[in-house]
C-alpha cells in the first residue's frame, strides 16, 4: 500500500516517510528523501521549520521561527546550527538563574495529594473499587520558576493540574499557596484567589465562548473580580494585552471563530494575564498547535514570565518542550511522580526505565 502523510509533526515524519514534500503558500518548496531533507535542507522555510523544533542539544533564550529565516538578508546565508548557536544560552547564566530561583520560599507546596475516582459497580453501584489519578504525590514550586510536567496520555497530568487549583476536588492531602490551605478555602475566598493562580487550557477552539466578542471575554475576569473602576478603563486595559500577545486592538470585537488555533491560543493567554496572576499551570496549552506556532507562543510565555515573574507548571506529553522551556522536570507515571530533577539529568541519565522507556519512544529524536 501506498500512503500520503500529512503532519506538522516533524518528528514523525522522519520516522515514518521515505520522501519529503514541503509546502509553503500552497506551493511545494522541497522535496527530497527524508534523510536528506532533514539532513541538508535547501530552502529557507525548511530550515525554519526544522529549526522551529526544540533541540535537547541547545538551551535557547528563544526558539527560532520561520521569520528568521525567510528575510532577505538571512535567507540564505542562516544555517540551522548557527541560529541555534546564536539564541543559545551561557552554561553561566543559566547556574546563576538557578541559584537565585531556589534561594528563595516555595510559592506552591504539594504534599501527599490524592485524588481518586470511585469505579461504580457491585451491588446498588456501591463500589469499593478506585482509580487513583493522582497518588501520593509532593512537590514545591518557586516564585519565577517553570515546573515541566510530563508523562503519557492517561498518567494523571491533567488531574493533577485541575486538582491543584480545586476545578477537580481532591481526595486528600495539602495544596498551599503562598502558605495559604486552598484546600481549606471556602467558595468565596476560593474566588478570591483565583486572580492569582490561571490555567491555559489545552484545546484553543473550545476555550472561548463562540457567542462572546473576544473584547467581551478578556473583560469578564476583570468585571467578575471587579478590576478598575468602569469599562472604559478596563477596555483600555484589554486592548494593552492584546498588544503583548501581538494581536491587534481592532481583533477586540471579533468573534473566536474568526481566529487561527494560534491566534486563539494567545487570546486565551490574555485572558489568563488580564487579572495579572502569580501562577499559571499551561495544562497542554501547545500540543494543538503546529511547529511553527508553537515555537511562537512557547516563546511569547517565556517572555511574558520574564516581564511579570510569572510562576508556571507546564504539562503536557512532549519531552522535547519540557526540556526546552523547564527550570525542572516532573515525570509522571500512573498517577505517581516517578522522577523529578533537572532536566538534563533526566533526558541524558533518566533513573527510573519508564523514564527511558518514554525518552526511547519520542519520534525524531535525533533532528
Amino acid at each position: 500500500m501506498s500512503l500520503i502523510f500529512i503532519s506538522h509533526d516533524l518528528g514523525v515524519i522522519s520516522e515514518i516517510a521515505d520522501r519529503v514534500l514541503v509546502m509553503y503558500k500552497g506551493e511545494i518548496v522541497e522535496a527530497a528523501p527524508v534523510k536528506t531533507l532533514f539532513a541538508r535542507p535547501k530552502h529557507a522555510y525548511t530550515k525554519g521549520l526544522l529549526a522551529c523544533r526544540p533541540s535537547p542539544d541547545y538551551h535557547l533564550k528563544k526558539l527560532p521561527v520561520i521569520a528568521d529565516f525567510l528575510s532577505t538578508e538571512t535567507k540564505k546565508t542562516v544555517t540551522i546550527e548557527s541560529i541555534r548557536e546564536q539564541f543559545a544560552w551561557p552554561e553561566d547564566v543559566i547556574k546563576e538563574r538557578k541559584k537565585k530561583l531556589y534561594s528563595q520560599e516555595p510559592l506552591l507546596r504539594v504534599s501527599e495529594l490524592n485524588t481518586w475516582f470511585p469505579i461504580n459497580g457491585g451491588f446498588f453501584n456501591r463500589s469499593k473499587e478506585v482509580v487513583k489519578a493522582v497518588n501520593n504525590v509532593s512537590f514545591d514550586v518557586y516564585p519565577g520558576e517553570t515546573v515541566g510536567l510530563v508523562g503519557e496520555s492517561g498518567c494523571g497530568k491533567t488531574t493533577l493540574g485541575r486538582s491543584i487549583l480545586r476545578l477537580i476536588e481532591p481526595t486528600s492531602g495539602n495544596i498551599n499557596f503562598e502558605n495559604i490551605d486552598l484546600r481549606a478555602l471556602k467558595k468565596n475566598a476560593l474566588r478570591e484567589i483565583r486572580r492569582d493562580i490561571q490555567i491555559i487550557f489545552q484545546d484553543p477552539y473550545s476555550s472561548l465562548n463562540p457567542r462572546l466578542t473576544v473584547g467581551d471575554s478578556l473583560m469578564e475576569p476583570l468585571q467578575v473580580h471587579q478590576f478598575y473602576t468602569n469599562n472604559v478603563t478596563r477596555k483600555k486595559k484589554v486592548l494593552e494585552l492584546l498588544e503583548r500577545v501581538n494581536l491587534d486592538p481592532s481583533h477586540f470585537n471579533r468573534y473566536p471563530h474568526e481566529f487561527s488555533g494560534g491566534q486563539r491560543q494567545r487570546i486565551v493567554i490574555a485572558r489568563a494575564l488580564a487579572l495579572q496572576p502569580k501562577f499559571i499551570i499551561c495544562d497542554e496549552s501547545v500540543s494543538a498547535l503546529d511547529v511553527s506556532v508553537q515555537a511562537q507562543v512557547l516563546n511569547l510565555l517565556r517572555e511574558l514570565q520574564q516581564e511579570f515573574n510569572l510562576t508556571y507548571i507546564f504539562i503536557s506529553h512532549d519531552l522535547a518542550v519540557i526540556k526546552h522551556i523547564s527550570d525542572r522536570m516532573m515525570v509522571m507515571n500512573k498517577g505517581e511522580i516517578a522522577e523529578m530533577g533537572d532536566p538534563d539529568d533526566i533526558y541524558y541519565h533518566p533513573r527510573e526505565e519508564y523514564t527511558k522507556k518514554l525518552i526511547a519512544s519520542i519520534p525524531g529524536a535525533v533532528i
